[in-house]
């Protein structure tokens, strides 16, 4: 007797072995994840947790974050450095930047030196208390008599005598010549002005302003000395500056007080390229740098190469960001680009770039990673090589963010921003080279900081985090553990023609002594998570894990659980069904 022919259905097999991160959107893809935390692009193509993270300190009232040579953060009014208390600063968020082995902290425009640990103000200021004295001199200080002044040429005068001549429209000073019986006009006159300690806080070439010298005390030509000049010499008593007198004399202190200020500009973002420190306000328009090598000096102008620089720009809006990328400097608002091109103030070059620039409120979400750089702008994360900047954050999701800071370490962006539909905290790790992103966890971090090879943050609880990293150079602080994660797919099979249905899927997962997977599933979006199967803890090892979903229209999966477990593949077995 002849048995009927059996018919079987067709099957296919769809195998994942590429997983390619976090995609917060309708176009999550197979091999991506729709909601997750805690995982990591460092095993790729597997996915994997993140390794565990370190805490160094807690901070009491966090202010800042730095790395220089070593850790430095301020906690209250407290500046320490390597652990270490170094100096008292105001009780107020910082704005770090780096010059050799200096570290400008900003709004209280200090410089704090890690070769030595000193703490000292930028800007110094001298306010007389007694009598200060003004005198014709010379570049090296030498004082001198003016002997005759007038529109008429002296007679009899002798070898080096000096005569002010007023003829012309403007007064000229000149030195008589007997080889040549000739008056010869001096280049560039000086003036001494001598006072105890008005030289103890200023150095040789120092741009300072005078302010107080008073017309009917001194003269109008020694008023005109109340105004922005080089310092050309100086000792702990005395400073010589370009000037025009025709004779000495002295102001009193009850005639008036005389003030000699180096002057700081007020800066809220700041960025170091080729020895000089680059400077924008908030709501400004003035781009500043300083002198070459000498973040002391912001208004020296001495018509040299490392002369200071600052130009004003048209551009609307204010200032959100500032930043070095490739060797240029890169000033942000939030619709336009200032980038700076040029060696020197002489060939110095401004040209802007309509784009989209940093978000108001993001100034710290700009990092460099590798030769790129990344930051947060109103439509989300964007990356700067030396062009025009690109969006990268399209797999986060269409609610963009409101607040970011960012960090960067082993070709990665890490990503602290507060957006999306319930105002959340969500920390992101953006491998550069893959082009993938991925959810850490809810961190709020205030700082980034990267010393060496070690990434850290410093979070709105005060504590300092080192980000994971298996040969860590840092030493102390507690482990976190192990990590909890989870990651939950988009809808599968929703996108598969015809009627077919999954009978079967394996994850091929890889485990670590002491940890543990869960995996469940949820069908045709119902909300409800039915657990599937349980990988318990043991030694290390590898299992497939099979599941039998139940037929439906689409499923979604969701793996968790706790330390280093890895997804090596994810297979899916198709059967063609019925139109039943």
């Amino acid at each position: 007797m002849k048995l009927p022919a059996l018919y079987t259905l067709p099957r296919s097999q769809v195998v994942i072995r590429s997983f390619g991160g976090y995609n917060h959107t309708t176009a999550c893809e197979e091999g991506e994840y729709f909601n997750g935390e805690n995982l990591s692009a460092r095993s790729w193509p597997a996915l994997c947790p993140r390794l565990p993270r370190r805490r160094l300190a807690q901070l009491q009232q966090p202010h800042g974050l730095y790395a220089k040579n070593g850790l430095i953060w301020v906690d209250g009014d407290t500046l320490y450095y390597k652990g270490m208390p170094m100096g008292t600063v105001q009780d107020n968020d910082k704005t770090f930047c780096g010059i050799g082995a200096k570290v400008l902290i900003w709004p209280d425009k200090l410089c704090f030196d890690t070769t030595d640990g000193t703490l000292r103000p930028l800007g110094a200021q001298w306010t007389s208390a007694q009598a200060v004295r003004f005198a014709p001199a010379r570049i090296d200080s030498t004082e001198y008599t003016v002997r005759f002044a007038g529109p008429d040429e002296p007679e009899a005068p002798e070898n080096g005598d000096y005569w002010l001549d007023t003829s012309g429209e403007a007064d000229v000073l000149r030195v008589y010549a007997a080889a040549s019986a000739s008056w010869a006009a001096v280049s560039t006159p000086y003036v001494r002005i001598e006072a105890a300690g008005i030289g103890k806080g200023f150095a040789k070439y120092d741009a300072v302003t005078l302010s107080g010298i008073r017309a009917d005390v001194l003269g109008q030509r020694a008023a005109a000395l109340n105004t922005d000049c080089v310092i050309w010499d100086k000792g702990e008593d005395f400073i010589t500056v370009t000037g025009l007198i025709d004779k000495g004399g002295e102001q009193t202190a009850e005639q008036g007080v005389i003030t000699v200020e180096r002057c700081i500009p007020d800066l809220d973002f700041l960025t170091e390229c080729d020895n000089r420190v680059w400077g924008v306000a908030r709501g400004g328009h003035e781009i500043h740098a300083c002198k070459l090598g000498d973040p002391t000096n912001w208004y020296c102008y001495m018509g040299t190469a490392a002369d200071s620089y600052t130009v004003s720009v048209g551009s609307d809006g204010d200032f959100t960001g500032a930043a070095t990328c490739m060797g240029y400097v890169l000033l942000f608002k939030e619709n336009t680009l200032h980038r700076v091109y040029g060696s020197k103030p002489a060939n110095y070059q401004v040209v802007t770039v309509p784009c989209q620039g940093v978000k108001a409120g993001c100034e710290k979400s700009l990092a460099n990673v590798d030769s790129t750089l990344c930051y947060y702008s109103p439509d989300g994360p964007m990356a700067c090589d030396g062009g025009l900047p690109e969006a990268i954050g399209r797999a986060l999701g269409a609610s963009p963010g409101r607040l970011a800071a960012a960090g960067a370490a082993h070709g990665c962006y890490y990503l602290s921003m507060k957006g999306g539909r319930r105002e959340e905290w969500s920390l992101f790790c953006y491998d550069m080279t893959r082009g993938i992103w991925h959810r850490e966890d809810g961190v709020h971090a205030l700082y980034f900081a990267a010393d060496g090879s070690e990434l850290l943050f410093l979070n709105a609880e005060g504590e300092i985090w080192v980000v994971g990293s298996e040969t860590s150079a840092l030493r102390g602080g507690a482990g976190e553990g192990l990590v909890s994660w989870y990651a939950e797919t988009g809808k599968l099979g929703l996108r598969e023609p015809g009627h077919q249905f999954v009978p079967r899927v394996e994850l091929r997962l890889e485990a670590a002594a002491g940890a543990t997977a869960q995996i469940s599933v949820q069908y045709d979006s119902t909300g409800r998570w039915v657990p599937a199967a349980v990988l318990p803890a043991g030694p290390r090892r590898s299992a497939t894990v099979p599941l039998s979903p139940r037929r439906c229209e689409q499923f979604r999966l969701r793996i968790e659980g706790r330390g280093q477990v890895t997804l090596h593949a994810l297979t899916r077995t198709y059967v063609k069904g019925s139109e039943l």
